[in-house]
């Protein structure tokens, strides 16, 4: 029942991913259709992002006071019909509204799995399925690519978007029918004794306890270092097909399939990324050093493969230098997102992932406008890319000297310290 549960929220946020992606497989043939510049584009992705920035603090805070199943499931359809609507938009002012709607609907889908995994796995797991439903952020551009552009070469940009609609909206119906919350199973006695202290931990989220959030230095750490990480995920998933066409010169009908390879490595390090964080913490690393060590080592090393793509002089060795520059970015970010149910208490963990996420996606918004101005400023992605890469360092350099010390229960519910050392984690 815990990988069903997992393999679910993987599913919903594969999808979320495959809906998104449509507008940057799309992204040549819009602009013809409707006239408008690599920076209209940008816009669009960056008002999309906003949106769901914006939507992850209510969301977090709704998920630990509801839970995911009704949730996660009511936003399944929404953004479903939203993704489809955006396939019948006449010109590009509504074609910006289904954007934005979608931005709204999808944005419960990651905080959502954060809390799966940690109502359904004891805080020494997590890292393993968090690298799952990680990988659902991966798998869907991985196999967007291929599936969408054969989808709009065969019948156009706009069938394209209403078909993932009515993918959605199947995908709903799965998720009602099977996901269930732990509390409403039927448990075997030892699986009751693995999940108390899960629920004895667990509490109604007051609001006002809720705000004290922002009080700790770690809360704003995750957030920044989500930034950074945020704006290099979105410079690739909005321009990679873009990049290819234009900067190296490779057919819009063979973008789609090496537009995938950076993709699938970008879903094993994912997997690589929780794996290796539960390694760290069964070796006797303190949680959230385990946690946060290989998120800075995945950040760094991805900005530095990204300094590396700028000097590519073929395809191929772009391709290399992006596949290896993703691989590491999927293994820091899914070594970020353990690192939320390590510094946060149980009953605050999508709360805080909502937060974190929130300064993902503001760096979601950012990523593609900056990019888009710079390449028709510049003629060229270089660039781009080079301001990618130092974002991305600089989110491992977070990392390391913001989020020290784990958000103490006592100081949220106004009994305690705010910043509590590492030694006093709860």
């Amino acid at each position: 029942m815990q990988w069903i549960a997992v393999g679910l929220a993987t599913a919903a946020i594969a999808l979320n991913y495959v809906d998104r992606s449509t507008l940057a497989i799309g992204n040549l043939t819009i602009r013809r259709e409707f006239g408008i510049s690599a920076t209209a584009i940008g816009a669009l992705q960056s008002f999309w992002s906003l949106t769901y920035a914006c939507c992850q603090i209510p969301v977090g805070f709704l998920l630990d006071r509801l839970g995911p199943r009704y949730l996660v499931g009511l936003a399944l359809v929404a953004w479903s019909a939203a993704q489809a609507a955006g396939g019948l938009a006449g010109s590009y002012l509504q074609l910006m509204w289904a954007r934005i709607a979608l931005g709204a609907t999808e944005s419960p889908a990651f905080p959502g799995a954060v809390r799966v995994t940690s109502d359904w796995f004891h805080v020494k797991d997590r890292g393993t399925p968090t690298g799952v439903y990680n990988s659902g952020g991966s798998i869907g551009p991985a196999i967007a690519p291929p599936l969408l552009t054969g989808l709009m070469l065969a019948f156009g940009w706009r069938t394209m978007f209403v078909v993932m609609g009515a993918a959605g909206l199947v995908g709903a119906l799965v998720w009602f029918m099977v996901y269930r919350d732990p509390a409403r199973a039927v448990l075997a006695p030892q699986d009751e004794a693995y999940l108390a202290e899960n629920r004895a931990a667990e509490a109604p989220v007051a609001l006002r306890n809720w705000g004290r959030l922002f009080r700790f230095r770690s809360m704003w750490g995750l957030t920044l270092a989500a930034f950074c990480a945020g704006y290099a995920v979105w410079m690739y998933q909005t321009w990679l097909p873009a990049y290819l066409e234009m900067q190296q010169h490779i057919s819009i009908g063979k973008t789609g399939f090496v537009a995938m390879i950076p993709l699938v490595f970008s879903v094993l390090g994912a997997l690589a990324g929780g794996w290796v964080s539960d390694r760290f913490a069964r070796g006797g690393m303190e949680l959230v050093a385990s946690r946060r060590l290989p998120a800075i080592l995945g950040l760094l090393a991805s900005g530095l493969f990204t300094i590396f793509a700028t000097t590519a002089g073929n395809a191929t060795t772009a391709v290399i230098f992006i596949s290896a520059s993703m691989f590491f970015l999927s293994l820091g970010i899914a070594g970020k997102w353990t690192l939320i149910t390590a510094v946060a208490p149980q009953s605050y963990c999508t709360s805080v992932a909502g937060i974190q996420n929130f300064g993902g996606y503001i760096g979601g918004t950012v990523s593609p406008l900056v990019t888009g101005m710079v390449v028709d400023l510049t003629g060229s992605f270089v660039v781009a890319l080079a301001i990618g890469a130092g974002i991305t360092i600089l989110g491992a350099v977070i990392l390391q000297t913001v989020v020290r010390a784990p958000i103490s229960s006592q100081a949220l519910d106004g009994g305690g310290p705010p910043f509590v050392p590492i030694a006093r984690r709860v």
